[in-house]
């Protein structure tokens, strides 16, 4: 006989209640930080704790009702020989477990969603399922030498469906668990937003040859629009992607893309690059948190010093580059101080060009395999998290072909790169599955079947190019 466990569904706030008293409350409880608490209260409908019995299930309920939150508890049936012995306490405390043994004391979990992934109950199976990408360079080819050709003979027209069969290549050919992605953007909406930017464009250039005035306020009006472009296109790509007929969802706001893209940018440029590192870190936390899978909210939280690292690497590795060419030059080209003293020959100045390439090379190929490990190695769909490990050697050395490919080809190999790429991408990054992913993705069907349709407003375009 199997034995019957509830889930606990978070329902929202009870009616009367003040949602910030029941926040801070909360946070209080679970001794959690302010940005924890709104993802919590955000994922409405998730699973905050699984597989307990009926009267810890009430327990849950009755101590949060008195906080003015909403639980509902959902039937599952699991095999009598998978129950596990429940407890309150995490299996192996350590570091990351201080906020649940806090709870604990308090007779209550802390929700599954407010917690690190180590924290999680240990009766649940973990398995690595790693991206697998299936394109072949020829074949995608095919249908991007089309695309240019048909793009030019329309006049750029064409781009819009262009784009939305390179997207539906990409992601049909990406899957996870045995499953492909969808895109399932319609090429007019892609079309009407390229219409769009193509005439503000237009207005802005000649603008800038017949009124000074005007440019400078088309300039502006870019500017202050520029939030509303970010978040209007990933709006748009969320919602056309999906997963086992799951849409993924992006809420966030104009006001935090402000800030993210705006303000810190800026300060990071005003304290010549040394708060770059918090402008990285919102960035990402910016479209992690903000996108959904359903109802269920992705979550993006990490130390500002791993980007740090990141920096202080690139800073040191530029002044020793540009040091040793210095050396290099004085030495060897009869160059001194930027005036020649006898014309280099080709030959001195071989090494430096080879040198050069070499270093932007690495440069790129660490800063964005360093940002790619921290992103999904800090990234989490409710129990379930991602493993990344890209690697700057092997992701240099994918960039030197491709470049070289694409050099010596005169672009005809650019597809054949950017199947590489991917395939790169999916073979380093791996999903790990904490518990049932067929429940997690029944439940989740459940709950975003529910969403209506209409609520896509006129602005439902894409508009980034």
């Amino acid at each position: 006989m199997p034995d019957i466990l509830y889930d606990l569904i978070f329902d929202g706030i009870v009616a009367g209640y003040d949602p910030v008293q029941v926040k801070a409350a909360f946070g209080q409880l679970f001794k959690l930080e302010q940005d924890r608490v709104e993802r919590v209260f955000a994922s409405h409908h998730s699973v905050l704790k699984s597989k307990v019995d009926a009267v810890t299930a009430d327990k849950y309920i009755a101590r949060l009702a008195s906080l003015g939150i909403k639980l509902s508890k959902r039937a599952i049936e699991i095999p009598t020989s998978d129950t596990a012995e429940l407890s309150l306490t995490p299996a192996a405390p350590g570091p990351q477990a201080t906020s649940a043994n806090t709870a604990a004391m308090s007779g209550i979990a802390v929700p599954a969603a407010a917690v690190p992934f180590a924290a999680t109950a240990t009766s649940q199976r973990v398995r690595h399922i790693p991206f697998e990408f299936s394109g072949k360079g020829f074949e995608y080819f095919k249908i991007w030498i089309v695309n240019i050709l048909l793009s030019i003979v329309t006049l750029g027209i064409y781009s819009a469906w262009a784009k939305v069969r390179n997207k539906q290549y990409f992601y049909g050919n990406t899957a996870v668990d045995s499953t492909r992605f969808e895109y399932t953007a319609q090429p007019l909406k892609i079309l009407k937003g390229r219409l769009i930017a193509a005439g503000f464009y237009l207005a802005y250039s000649l603008s800038t040859h017949t009124s000074p005035i005007l440019s400078l306020v088309l300039g502006l009006l870019m500017m202050i629009f520029l939030p509303w472009i970010i978040v209007n296109s990933l709006k748009f790509n969320a919602r056309h992607t999906s997963y086992r007929n799951i849409n993924f969802r992006f809420v966030g706001t104009r006001s935090e893309a402000v800030k993210a893209y705006m303000l810190w940018p800026l300060l990071g440029m005003l304290t010549l690059g040394m708060l770059l590192p918090f402008s990285w870190k919102k960035q990402a936390a910016f479209i992690t948190n903000n996108h959904r899978y359903g109802t269920a909210p992705f979550a993006f939280d990490v130390r500002t010093r791993e980007y740090y690292k990141v920096l202080f690497v690139l800073m040191g590795g530029t002044i020793l580059f540009f040091a040793a060419m210095f050396i290099y030059i004085r030495m060897f080209t009869g160059l001194s101080m930027g005036i020649p003293t006898h014309k280099p020959a080709f030959t001195a100045m071989l090494p430096i060009i080879i040198a050069y390439m070499v270093f932007y090379l690495a440069v790129s190929a660490y800063y964005i395999t360093s940002l790619a490990n921290i992103h999904f190695n800090n990234t989490q769909l409710e129990q379930h998290r991602f493993s990344c490990n890209w690697s700057t050697m092997g992701y240099a050395r994918l960039l030197l072909v491709n470049t070289l490919g694409i050099l010596f080809t005169l672009g005809l190999f650019i597809p054949f790169a950017k199947v590489r790429t991917a395939a790169y991408k999916a073979a380093h990054t791996t999903l790990i599955i904490n518990g049932d992913l067929a429940g997690f993705i029944a439940a989740e069907q459940e709950q975003s079947n529910s969403l209506a349709e209409g609520v896509h407003d006129i602005f439902d375009i894409d508009i980034s190019l």
